[in-house]
């Protein structure tokens, strides 16, 4: 798994839809500026099961973000099964109702019209907006195949487990394609984004982050954003960043003395307290054996502690070329590091696979990959 640095989001959206009262600021910078919405009252009605006295109502923002707006707002109380109430929220924010005994419901403040019944016991829309149903109607089929994905989830050889877990990722990619004009996506891409940082291809990304997809707009969608112009800077094709760091005894060295010599690079960013990047080692080190004469692997540590780092490297028996510009964690909880930001690096572990002639030629390659790939390579530039 890779070990995540979160960026702490602001809030709320807007679209080509609902120009009338939502507003984008331009600049010229690279900076996320979502579109500012007008609040609206929100009525929100329904029936719940039996012996349910209250719900419970919240906005929404998305599961990985822990502050204030993941609270829950207020109770509110149910009389013969029944509830009704009226919310002031921004336009186009994602909310939801629960009844506190695991039965809730997501909906989207809209205005045509600003009102929603449902039965949260079912989790069924009654009544909508043309955007709510349409949103239902998505809830519950991505509901029903998670649901059997964690029904085999335990199975012994997974076969089923992953036909469903095709079934869904073939399902997210349509869903996106079907919703470029509203703000459904972002229910669903910005946790899927977060929780694939490392994972995903930045080609992949670049089919749906489009400043015209309406969805793109919505405040949720900052870190998607971040994570998107991250990926930019080691997209393959492009030249390599010279960077300029230390080694273990402290003296300087930049990335230019090791590319562009006639060698392949390979830049590992790691640390000693990475589980997942300290069991990557032993492959490492199979291929710094094999090719020493056509790579030349260049560890980037982003340890705060030097003896710790250098310890690792000892322990480990890591005999490349190791160098690190660490310089802390900010209070945003993002490492500080020249060579990190140079290339968009926000998990570890990472690497990015340099050619001789000093061009990102692949970037996120660990295990079976990067095995693969530099026998690709090397097969044929014998």
């Amino acid at each position: 798994m890779k070990h995540i640095n979160i960026i702490t989001i602001s809030c709320l959206i807007a679209g080509a839809l609902i120009t009338t009262s939502c507003q984008k600021q331009n600049t010229k910078e690279r900076v996320f500026t979502p579109m500012q919405c007008d609040t609206i009252e929100f009525v929100i009605e329904g029936t719940a099961a039996e012996g349910v006295d209250s719900v419970y109502f919240k906005g929404r923002p998305l599961w990985f973000v822990t502050e204030t707006r993941t609270m829950w707002h207020q109770a509110y109380p149910v009389n013969n099964g029944h509830f009704c109430f009226t919310v002031r929220e921004p336009l186009y924010k994602f909310m939801e109702v629960d009844d506190g005994n695991g039965k809730q419901v997501s909906i989207i403040a809209d205005t045509h019209p600003a009102k929603v019944v449902f039965d949260l016991e079912t989790k069924t829309l009654i009544e909508g907006s043309p955007l709510n149903k349409r949103f239902n109607q998505y809830l519950h089929i991505s509901d029903s195949i998670l649901y059997l994905m964690n029904q085999h989830s335990n199975d012994n050889d997974g076969t089923i487990y992953d036909s469903y877990a095709q079934q869904w990722n073939e399902y997210w990619w349509q869903l996106i394609n079907e919703n470029h004009d509203n703000v459904i996506p972002v229910y669903y891409l910005s946790p899927f984004i977060m929780n694939m940082i490392g994972i995903l291809q930045y080609e992949q990304l670049a089919e749906f982050m489009k400043e015209e997809y309406v969805f793109t707009q919505h405040p949720l969608m900052e870190l998607v954003w971040k994570e998107y112009w991250e990926m930019e800077k080691r997209r393959t094709g492009q030249k390599y960043h010279d960077v300029e760091m230390k080694d273990t005894t402290g003296a300087p060295h930049r990335l230019s003395e090791f590319v562009g010599h006639g060698k392949y690079v390979l830049l590992d960013y790691w640390a000693s307290w990475c589980g997942p990047c300290l069991a990557s080692m032993p492959t490492i080190k199979e291929l710094h054996n094999k090719y020493a004469n056509r790579l030349q692997i260049i560890g980037i540590t982003l340890d705060n502690n030097h003896d710790k780092w250098v310890n690792a490297i000892k322990r480990y028996d890591l005999s490349w070329v190791h160098l690190t510009d660490m310089q802390g964690i900010d209070n945003e909880g993002v490492w500080i590091s020249t060579a990190a930001d140079a290339y968009g690096v926000r998990a570890i572990p990472e690497t990015v696979l340099i050619s001789p002639e000093g061009e990102i030629i692949a970037t996120g390659l660990d295990g079976k990959k990067l095995k693969a790939k530099l026998e690709e390579i090397f097969s044929v530039n014998k």
